[in-house]
């Protein structure tokens, strides 16, 4: 079975390397190293598989949920008909895992230390994206199919968080620069083998999921945040946007960044009124990148369900017009908002006020924004360090703007915005936009006996809260 595998992601990975743009192919590899090349093939088909989790389900979903992007003309799943989306519990289980443990227990065999650390900090991403859309979830027996385990047990979010802090810990540990702890190869299309950056990405990720679960396990999260941000120089994270973990796609005719793919077959890709509206009450100059102008020049966001005509501001072409553009795993931005959350709740000494202040200009500066728009921006009413959580959050949340499923889990974590479901949504009794994804059907034929049977489901996508969400009052 493994053989087979491999077969089929080598061919794959051949064609995504040959495929690439001269970045992808000057990336310091032996190739006549049959220890490295099967694996990281197979590393880079991983890294390419997870960003297929942001492309259609992630703009017609979550996109949806945050008020960001919505949809004009087919509006059946922004107004949450049917059943979700089954794309990201496939494509995790089906696809990501499978492989990446391929890749783990081969860098485990060949004593390759980074890569296995950084298929690792890989497998920790995709699995906390998938517990963070499901909430219980196979883990621990997870993605052992080829060794004939078909029925895997679902596992806590709390236990799941738990064995991500411990995992990361030992990426990190293991991720040290130097050939003799093993190379990467020409799969690393993220860093092209830079060990250094993969530390700081791990790190990075650590803060994510501490700060996710700050309000349901305080003294864990305060204890892992500590841990991070004391340390520097045992745990490195992002310090500029140069750190940022992106997948930069070449723009041919295989390899089209997802976004502007799904947009190029539909077309239906409206701003979001709540960002739109946040954004005018702010005049926030990152709007004019984010949305397309009306012949006015002004901005003008849909309201999420109903039907669009010209009134109405579409997505910017930077994002759905644009082959060449990249898929961002994680940003310098979100460290400086997480730092900036960790010393306003006592979790680490330093100054809120800078750390958000950088947060803001990071992410400006991710569309080249200068830096006296910026600081017009940052000194601006609403906008000016108040010393208030739910300005952080909504900072976040702009921030956030093409990362709709991180962006939709930290809007159930902090309930900032506090937004409505969909105007015309074809359930009624709610809210809020939805807590989470049902399970897919399939998991109930084929593996009924370990769903979990407490986890209760309202109209697909509401009922349960996830372990992190604790907010009251919501449904």
């Amino acid at each position: 079975m493994k053989t087979k595998i491999l077969i089929t992601l080598l061919s794959s990975a051949v064609l995504v390397l040959s495929s690439c743009t001269q970045n992808f192919e000057e990336i310091n590899t032996n190739p006549n190293n049959p220890d490295i090349a099967p694996l990281t093939n197979v590393f880079a088909n991983v890294i390419e598989d997870i960003t297929e989790r942001f492309g259609t389900t992630e703009m017609e979903y979550p996109a949806a949920y945050v008020g960001h992007v919505t949809k004009g003309t087919y509006t059946t799943v922004t107004n949450y008909q049917g059943s979700p989306s089954t794309d990201m519990w496939n494509g995790t289980y089906r696809s990501t895992l499978s492989n990446v443990n391929f890749v783990i227990e081969g860098a485990l065999e060949n004593e390759n230390n980074n890569l296995w650390a950084a298929a690792t900090v890989l497998k920790t991403y995709a699995m906390q994206m998938v517990t963070d859309v499901y909430g219980k979830v196979p883990y621990f027996e997870a993605g052992q199919g080829a060794d004939g385990l078909i029925h895997p047990k679902y596992d806590s979010e709390e236990a799941i968080y738990a064995d991500l802090l411990k995992t990361l810990d030992e990426a990190n540990e293991k991720l040290v620069p130097g050939a003799e702890n093993g190379l990467l190869g020409a799969g690393d299309l993220l860093y092209y083998g830079d060990i250094t950056k993969w530390k700081k990405f791990c790190n990075s990720l650590h803060l994510r999921v501490a700060i996710r679960m700050s309000n349901v396990d305080e003294t864990t999260a305060k204890a892992e945040i500590s841990k991070i941000l004391s340390n520097p120089d045992v745990y490195p994270v992002f310090t500029s946007n140069e750190d940022n973990a992106f997948l930069a796609y070449p723009g041919d005719e295989d390899w089209i960044e997802p976004w502007t793919a799904r947009h190029s077959s539909i077309g239906d890709d409206w701003m979001a009124k709540p960002i739109v509206d946040v954004m005018n009450d702010l005049e926030d100059p990152r709007l004019e990148f984010y949305a397309a102008p009306l012949t006015d020049g002004t901005y003008s966001g849909l309201e999420v369900g109903k039907d669009a005509d010209i009134k109405y501001s579409r997505v910017n072409d930077l994002f759905v017009n644009n082959p060449g553009g990249s898929v961002y795993f994680l940003k310098f931005a979100e460290v400086q908002f997480i730092r900036t959350e960790a010393i306003m709740r006592g979790f680490v000494n330093g100054s809120a006020k800078d750390a958000y202040e950088s947060a803001i200009t990071a992410s400006c500066e991710e569309y080249g924004i200068g830096r006296r728009d910026i600081s017009n921006y940052i000194e601006g009413f609403d906008v000016e360090f108040a010393n208030d959580l739910n300005q952080v959050y909504l900072q976040k949340w702009i921030a956030l703007f093409r990362q709709s499923w991180e962006a939709w889990a930290e809007m159930r974590r902090t309930d900032v915005p506090a937004l409505s479901p969909a105007v015309n949504s074809v359930h009624s009794g709610h809210n809020r936009p939805p807590f989470r994804f049902s399970y897919p059907d399939s998991e109930r034929k084929l593996n009924s006996a370990n769903v979990p049977a407490d986890v209760n489901e309202v109209h697909d996508y509401w009922g349960y809260q996830i372990w992190w969400d604790t907010r009251s009052g919501v449904q």
